[in-house]
């Protein structure tokens, strides 16, 4: 009877560390993006800078905290293999500087939004989904990014990485795969990456 009272104790003690370290990751992944954010806010603010400059240096400290390579290949599905390691590379680039255009974009419409986070998931160990409101003077738009930790670290990038962002429901990810897939039903992945090209 003692010997069961100890190994259920065990577990209970097994289980309160598990949470405990899960908790722990989530609040430092919390506090790590609320930090990022207010890195860009400082940036978007200083009146110094141009705007070529405000762009790279915002793309700059959040560059980290994406995995755009992961995006990029998810983006093609099973297309993806059909690539040379060559052309998988140019993609990739393509796919990122996409991105990051966009990005740059959606910085010139910012006016005073705040960011808080309300709610976090976990429903994989290496799974974390930040749900955030970007709140401004008339509205709330919620914004939920979803990270990934990679079984082994990434040079010059976070433990954790966004690999999809939905906004008000609508995956960004999602969008791209449905959009290169309707383009590659009568065109091929090369022309898909010269119009990729023409964008950048």
């Amino acid at each position: 009877m003692r010997n069961i009272s100890r190994v259920f104790f065990a577990f209970l003690v097994m289980f309160a560390f598990g949470q405990s370290l899960v908790a722990d990751e989530q609040a430092e992944l919390k506090k790590h993006f609320l930090n990022k954010i207010d890195e860009v806010i400082l940036i978007v603010e200083d009146k110094k800078i141009s705007k070529d400059e405000r762009n790279a240096n915002i793309v700059k400290t959040l560059t980290p905290m994406f995995d755009f390579e992961l995006m990029a290949k998810l983006s093609l599905g099973n297309r993806w293999k059909e690539l040379s390691l060559e052309d998988q590379d140019r993609f990739i680039k393509l796919y990122v500087q996409r991105m990051k255009q966009s990005y740059s974009s959606k910085i010139d419409a910012y006016k005073d939004e705040k960011v808080e986070v309300k709610q976090i998931e976990q429903p994989k160990p290496d799974r974390i989904a930040l749900a955030t409101d970007l709140i401004s003077k008339q509205d709330k738009l919620e914004i939920v990014y979803k990270f990934h930790k990679p079984k082994t670290p990434i040079a010059a990038k976070d433990s954790w990485l966004v690999y999809d962002v939905e906004i008000l429901g609508v995956s960004i990810l999602k969008t791209d795969i449905a959009q290169f897939r309707e383009f590659l039903q009568t065109k091929s992945i090369t022309a898909l990456m010269d119009a990729l090209a023409k964008q950048s």
